[in-house]
């Protein structure tokens, strides 16, 4: 790639970093890696300007999750059974489970809302105490016949939050590139930034999600937005050492000056 294509898209950098060669990868980027997230549990979304700016991290729904890694296929924290038996500290009484929040939203990230469920409902687009609606969540958790049951249920694909985030937002961040397809195919708008500028493509480049990537910039995402940090999708793989989302990214610019 040639320096003044480079230029169009990046903020000066002084980064060091050595990609690595891509791996074998499934078709869901949250199935290749961890999504970029606190170690412990994260709170609701809500969180300061600055700390987003810095780490361009969504808050993600819910207090259930295992903290390290925010996914459909890893929900629930997990059990300490095995841990005991290892160590010899075998419990002398069934445990007895912890009380969760079996709400409308929490259950949508879990995948586990019927019909029944959306009817009960005043309005598919409710949203929970943090302003966020059930397609959030179930784009959030990458639960896609939840999605696409609440869609067919007529659910706000652009649906905004408090902070301005979308469920394309969080679906690019945790690296769900088939919640990404359809979000895109029923409207989704491409270039939605939240409050601090941020889009689904500068989400899913520095989380290094190279599919969800991918998809987003054949469905028009712009790689010329910044956000109010002065970061372009570009510039944040570079920064954050997303080498694959990176290489996503400079193959999609050869193509265009080929």
């Amino acid at each position: 790639m040639s320096n003044n294509a480079k230029k169009e898209v990046i903020v000066k950098q002084d980064v060091d970093s050595s990609p690595e060669p891509p791996a074998e990868l499934s078709s869901d980027d949250s199935k290749n890696k961890n999504v970029p997230g606190d170690s412990k549990t994260p709170s609701l979304p809500g969180g300061k300007v600055s700390s987003r700016l810095n780490d361009l991290r969504l808050r993600w729904p819910g207090s259930w999750q295992d903290g390290s890694r925010k996914s459909a296929f890893q929900p629930y924290k997990p059990t300490t059974v095995l841990t005991n038996l290892q160590r010899g500290n075998i419990p002398t009484e069934t445990p007895i489970p912890e009380q969760t929040d079996v709400g409308f939203h929490h259950r949508a990230g879990q995948g586990e809302i019927t019909e029944l469920d959306i009817q009960q409902e005043s309005d598919v687009d409710v949203l929970d105490s943090s302003g966020l609606s059930a397609l959030m969540w179930a784009s959030a958790y990458g639960q896609v016949p939840t999605v696409q049951l609440l869609l067919r249920h007529k659910a706000s694909v652009d649906r905004q939050g408090k902070e301005g985030e979308t469920a394309l937002l969080y679906a690019a961040a945790g690296g769900h590139s088939d919640v990404v397809r359809i979000l895109l195919t029923e409207g989704a708008n491409v270039n939605h930034a939240d409050d601090v500028g941020n889009t689904a493509l500068m989400y899913a480049a520095y989380g290094d999600h190279p599919h969800c990537t991918n998809e987003l910039l054949l469905r028009g995402a712009d790689l010329t937005l910044f956000n109010l940090n002065g970061d372009s999708a570009y510039g944040l793989t570079v920064q954050k050492g997303s080498s694959l989302a990176q290489a996503v990214i400079e193959n999609f610019l050869l193509t265009l000056l080929s």
